[in-house]
């Protein structure tokens, strides 16, 4: 019987140790394949092909990155009860890169503050600032109490790798939505400013793309979409 147990405990112990050789880390996804990425986009860039050149960024996502773990990234944060490391994850995270400089959609910010109310205890939001502290703590005032407020600046020199990875790899006003154990579900570009449609236009567009932010954290087995509060058709 105890032989038995200590088979039974040997092979436990080397499906964990298979399990986690199989993950593959984001940043040596990028590695891999940053240079070849790099080059064709700017090849499709030099022709004018910009769709092409979003299409490569699609691609890249969804056959490359997407099921790969993020590794232990730090960053700043405005409140010490806050998390300060990707390490420290508990729930489902969306992290949206932000830059002072670099103005969001005029409908992003209401439409977030909403769903971090709606999703509060289910999905966690992290607003990343690639800013200096005094310059973000005045832009924190415009987020929901719900949504973290984290910063990195790079004069400061410190998390470069979380600069190197979350920014200089593919570019600022990202949304990265990663699972509880860490593991990327989907890595987007976030609506950009456009003249000439309404308000209701604007609204409507950043709502439809976060909600497929949130919707692609149904893949993670810790949250069960019939837990998921009503359609937000409502907002």
């Amino acid at each position: 019987m105890a032989r038995t147990l200590l088979i039974l405990l040997f092979l436990s112990v080397f499906s964990l140790q298979a399990q986690e050789e199989q993950k593959v880390l984001f940043s040596d996804a990028l590695a891999a394949n940053m240079d070849k990425y790099t080059a064709r986009v700017d090849e499709a860039l030099k022709y004018g092909e910009f769709d092409f050149a979003k299409s490569l960024f699609d691609t890249l996502v969804k056959s490359k990155l997407q099921g790969t773990y993020l590794d232990n990234l730090e960053f700043e944060n405005l409140n010490n009860s806050f998390i300060t490391s990707t390490e420290d994850f508990e729930r489902p995270t969306i992290i949206l890169t932000y830059s002072s400089w670099c103005i969001p959609s005029d409908g992003e910010i209401p439409v977030l503050n909403k769903l971090a109310e709606r999703y509060a205890g289910l999905v966690d939001f992290i607003v990343l600032f690639w800013d200096d502290k005094s310059t973000v703590k005045k832009e924190a005032k415009k987020f929901h109490k719900n949504i973290q407020v984290a910063y990195v600046d790079e004069v400061q020199n410190k998390h470069m790798k979380t600069v190197n990875l979350l920014k200089h790899a593919l570019g600022i006003s990202l949304s990265y939505v990663i699972a509880a154990d860490g593991q990327i579900l989907d890595i987007n570009r976030r609506p950009p400013n456009q003249l000439g449609i309404s308000g209701a236009e604007i609204i409507n567009q950043n709502l439809n793309f976060l909600n497929r932010q949130i919707a692609a954290i149904n893949l993670d087995l810790n949250i069960n979409i019939n837990d998921l509060p009503e359609s937000l058709a409502t907002f």
